[in-house]
C-alpha cells in the first residue's frame, strides 16, 4: 500500500509570536534583535473572525525581519496566560549570532531592563535566551567552528 504523497513544501515563510502589547513588543524587537519593520497593518472583519474563530474583533499585526527572518507580531487583544517553562507547542525560536559572548554583553549593556539568561554550553552549541516582553524565550547561539547553521551542523555538506 503506497503511501499519499506529502504537502510539496517550497520553503520557510515566516514566525508569528503572539504578543499582549505590541507597542511594547515592536520597541523590544527592534532596539533588542534590530528587526528591519517591513509591514504594519490593522487587522478586523471577516478574515479574522474566520481565523481567531471570532474570539477577536480587531488586530494588529507588524511583522519585519530579523537576521534575514520573517517574524510577524501579533496582538488581538487581551488573551489568557500560556505556560511557563518547557511545554507542548511553540518552546522558542533561534538566531544565530558570530559571537556569543559580545551579544550578551550587549543586551546586558544596553539593555539591562530585558531578561537575559547567562550563556550556557549545550552538546558543543553555546547559547543565552531572552524574553520579550510578554516572557516569549528567543534563543541567541553561537555554534562551533565556523558552522552557520544547524543543518550544517548535524549533516556536515549537506
Amino acid at each position: 500500500m503506497s503511501q499519499p504523497p506529502p504537502v510539496a513544501v517550497q520553503n520557510f515563510s515566516h514566525v508569528c509570536i503572539g504578543v499582549s502589547d505590541i507597542e511594547a513588543s515592536v520597541a523590544f524587537y527592534t532596539a533588542v534583535l534590530g528587526m528591519d519593520v517591513v509591514f504594519d497593518v490593522a487587522l478586523e472583519g471577516a478574515a479574522l473572525d474566520a481565523v481567531t474563530g471570532g474570539a477577536a474583533q480587531q488586530g494588529r499585526m507588524v511583522g519585519g525581519l530579523i537576521g534575514g527572518t520573517m517574524v510577524e507580531l501579533l496582538s488581538l487583544g487581551a488573551v489568557p496566560p500560556g505556560p511557563r517553562g518547557p511545554h507542548l507547542g511553540y518552546t522558542n525560536i533561534s538566531f544565530r549570532v558570530e559571537n556569543l559572548d559580545s551579544a550578551y554583553e550587549s543586551v546586558r549593556r544596553h539593555h539591562p531592563d530585558v531578561r537575559a539568561d547567562p550563556p550556557v554550553d549545550i552538546g558543543g552549541v553555546r547559547m543565552f535566551f531572552v524574553y520579550d516582553p510578554d516572557g516569549t524565550p528567543l534563543e541567541l547561539l553561537e555554534l562551533p567552528a565556523g558552522v552557520t547553521s544547524t543543518l550544517q551542523l548535524w549533516r556536515p555538506g549537506g
